[in-house]
């Protein structure tokens, strides 16, 4: 006979990361109430910010601009974060090259972004990755991640026929123990990741059929079976293109505890504890507890095992939609089982929007009217980006989008690709929800070990959330001594307000917090402590934003110094480029100089010192390099993807502005000018794509550059700030002839990513369609105050 838990709840609303499925033993042995109380100090010392970035359309051609809405979190109730004030966002090509990286300031948790993609940019799966400096505390398990096609259509999608990876079996509660009926999950997956339909029968070590299974949704299914105590068993497979395969299932435990949960009611989450005979025989009496965490809410429950079985149901209605996480525990700390469901609940913000008319007309004019309200009806305040595009021409599966619900509600919390995110919120339906179960069985929380959290191991703190930007460096002499006590000026080349400040025994300085836009171009000014100019300025970053996963983004370091030698071009090469990124460039001392002579070319001065222009002393004596008006640019498209600008433009271990004019300086002081390409411009990071010229000056140079150059106590150093979002163009075409004479090919027909709701929950959008007919689609996605998010697809039809 069942009994039911007696309840003891202590309900503690935190944020709180979340552990694997893989039972574990724990060490010191704790109780559960401490358990808790870990859980309550980890919320506290670690926030977690969660960024979803909100697209314009699904994929793109090169050519097109990427527009998005940034939404940053923070915590378990997915409040807009006041936390971080800068969000960073990277273009990553399909190799894994970042292509461009752009700082957005962040108001109330929210901004605007996008990129250019070039018309050259080649097709492929690129990456858009989102992150702040606080998320780098828990590495880059909260970052957005996001492959988006370019110029190839719509991601494909699940394809038959493929070659087949496996199949892997996951235990209910992750344990498999005899004589307990049991469900197990399955997953069949092809080399490509994705999901594949299977169907198969199980048998027994004497070969007699036991169960017959099959696969419900994408390769994932269930098998029910109570293992007897000495058997083992195997599935036997068949695949949908009719190949054959067998793999063994899990051996069952002869002695063990299973956790079990019911999420088929609507209303209720049942929980079923089931101890085999020889397991409750030994455990008789003891202690055990369960820990159910969801959103941020912790509930523990303490029982006594005096019967084999033991039940307990839960309220719905109790728990924000999301995962919910089932813990088990032993009285000595050992962890038994655990188990993940989700929870769907009419909880969320709705966005309700309205067309003014049932059926437009090309380049007709469109009036949307929107209003939000959360769970309890009432109007609330909300924060909305809408886009409407072509159907016709962005065709779109909807249930492969990732949208703000699968991002911050399912994709964020668990590890590992989702096949479909969508398909679990766009419908909800009892096959939707059973299919949402069996993915949850198959997955593990993202979120912290419980070993690390019951040893009780604080977390590393190591990055600062982020408000402003740095700069920061380090003053020498001439001679190379650091200067002690020298006065550091920073003032905006445009004009503005000076900073100063003393450097330290080391000669170092930095100017903390600051806001200001991309691009910016600072004069920075250094004194020796007696009001010398003989001062040479260095400027670096902190290793902010180092080691994730690119080999763009490298750790700046505080040396300038470049050695060469006959043989190979030693590290180290460290400088701060015109970009405000700091480069640590790490050079293979195994590549000699023959090896690399097919992109590195150098001049010695006897070609330019007696020219009045150094341009007159290059032309037509660097291969591969053209210069206009001065500026140097590759001739060549080795690198289709970034050849937009300017070569990098290194003056005696200085980055210079980009555009930059090599008349800048005296032919009579050139001692060498070296152009790298290629793999060996690779040495300056993203800005030496466009291929790097080398400007070395002669010591016993009585002057630098002729004009706009650095010269003693004296730098001009251009920062990457805050990046300002482009506009998106919508037409008027009410008295606009000129305009209505042109044709309109848009794909995106209208974006607005700075919606705000007023009071009473309202809000507005009016736009003019394109010329193409058909079915237009709008999309629009947000959040409130309180952090309830929503989503709302509309179509009206164009003739």
């Amino acid at each position: 006979m069942k009994k039911i838990i007696l309840l003891l709840l202590a309900a503690l609303c935190f944020s709180v990361p979340v552990l694997s499925q893989n039972s574990q033993r724990l060490s010191p042995v704790i109780s559960l109430d401490t358990a808790v109380s870990r859980l309550q100090t980890l919320s506290a010392d670690k926030a977690i910010e969660k960024p979803y970035l909100h697209f314009d359309k699904p994929y793109y051609n090169a050519g097109d601009t990427l527009y998005f809405k940034a939404y940053v979190t923070l915590g378990e109730q997915h409040e807009l974060s006041k936390l971080s004030g800068i969000l960073h966002v990277d273009l990553i090509s399909p190799t894994g090259s970042l292509l461009k990286s752009i700082s957005l300031q962040l108001a109330n948790g929210l901004a605007v972004g996008d990129f250019s993609l070039p018309n050259t940019l080649p097709g492929g799966s690129y990456r858009i990755r989102a992150y702040t400096k606080w998320m780098l505390n828990n590495g880059q398990v909260n970052f957005f991640d996001r492959r988006i096609n370019i110029n190839n259509g719509p991601p494909a999608g699940n394809k038959a026929g493929i070659a087949k990876a496996g199949v892997e079996f996951f235990p209910e509660g992750g344990r498999f123990v005899s004589s307990i009926p049991a469900k197990l999950a399955f997953k069949a997956v092809g080399t490509n990741g994705l999901g594949v339909n299977v169907k198969g029968v199980v048998v027994d070590n004497t070969n007699a059929e036991v169960t017959k299974f099959e696969s419900t949704h994408l390769g994932m299914g269930l098998i029910f079976i109570t293992p007897e105590a000495g058997k083992t068993y195997k599935a036997n497979l068949t695949y949908a293109d009719g190949t054959k395969a067998t793999v063994d299932l899990p051996k069952a435990d002869n002695e063990g505890i299973s956790l079990m949960v019911n999420n088929d009611s609507a209303d209720k989450l049942g929980i079923e504890i089931n101890a085999n005979k020889a397991y409750y025989l030994k455990n008789k009496n003891k202690e055990i507890g369960v820990i159910i965490y969801s959103a941020g809410d912790v509930r523990s429950v303490k029982a006594v095992l005096d019967n084999q079985v033991l039940d307990l149901n839960l309220n719905k209605k109790d728990f924000k939609t999301g995962v919910v996480q089932v813990t088990l525990f032993s009285a000595q700390g050992e962890l038994l089982n655990e188990r993940l469901a989700f929870i769907q609940n009419p909880d969320l913000l709705t966005i309700a929007p309205t067309c003014d008319k049932t059926l437009y007309s090309e380049r007709g004019k469109v009036h949307i009217s929107i209003n939000t309200k959360n769970k309890n009806g009432e109007a609330v305040k909300s924060y909305l980006s809408a886009t409407v595009v072509d159907a016709g021409k962005v065709p779109s599966a909807e249930d492969d989008e990732n949208t703000i619900l699968s991002n911050l509600l399912l994709t964020s919390d668990l590890k590992g690709k989702i096949e479909q995110p969508n398909y679990y919120f766009v419908n909800v339906n009892n096959d939707t929800r059973a299919n949402l179960d069996i993915l949850m069985l198959t997955r593990n929380f993202s979120r912290f070990e419980w070993k690390q959290l019951l040893s009780n191991e604080k977390p590393a703190k190591v990055y600062s959330a982020e408000n402003g930007f740095d700069i920061s460096g380090q003053v020498k002499t001439t001679t190379g001594k650091p200067v002690d006590g020298g006065i550091v000026t920073l003032m905006p080349r445009a004009g503005g307000a000076l900073l100063s400040q003393n450097t330290d025994h080391e000669g170092n300085f930095a100017f903390r917090n600051m806001v200001y836009s991309d691009e910016t171009t600072f004069v920075i000014q250094a004194k020796t402590a007696t009001g010398g100019n003989n001062t040479h300025i260095s400027v670096y970053l902190e290793p902010t934003l180092a080691n994730i996963n690119t080999e763009d983004i490298i750790s700046p370091v505080k040396d300038s110094n470049i050695t060469r030698n006959d043989q190979t071009m030693q590290q180290p090469v460290y400088l701060a480029d015109a970009n405000k990124r700091g480069f640590n460039a790490v050079i293979n001392s195994d590549k000699r100089a023959g090896e690399r002579q097919h992109t590195t070319e150098t001049l010695d001065d006897k070609n330019v010192r007696d020219q009045s222009l150094l341009t007159t002393g290059l032309e037509g004596r660097l291969p591969g390099v053209i210069l206009r008006d001065g500026v140097p640019f590759l001739a060549d498209k080795a690198n289709a993807v970034m050849q937009t600008g300017p070569m990098l433009i290194i003056a005696d271990d200085t980055a210079m502005p980009a555009g930059t004019s090599v008349n800048n300086y005296n032919p009579v002081d050139v001692e060498s000018i070296t152009v790298l390409k290629n793999s060996d411009a690779a040495i300056y990071g993203i800005r030496g794509a466009n291929g790097v010229l080398i400007i070395k000056m002669r010591k016993s140079a009585s002057s630098g550059m002729v004009k706009d150059i650095a010269l003693p106590g004296l730098l001009y150093y251009t920062a990457q700030g805050f990046y300002k979002a482009r506009t998106f163009y919508s037409p008027v075409y009410e008295g606009s002839q000129q305009t209505a004479n042109k044709p309109d090919t848009r794909s995106t027909i209208y974006w607005n990513p700075d919606m705000v709701t007023d009071k009473d929950g309202n809000v507005s959008l009016d736009f003019f369609n394109a010329d193409g007919k058909g079915t237009y689609r709008v999309v629009i996605e947000g959040i409130d105050e309180a952090g309830n998010i929503g989503r709302s697809v509309l179509t009206y039809k164009v003739q």
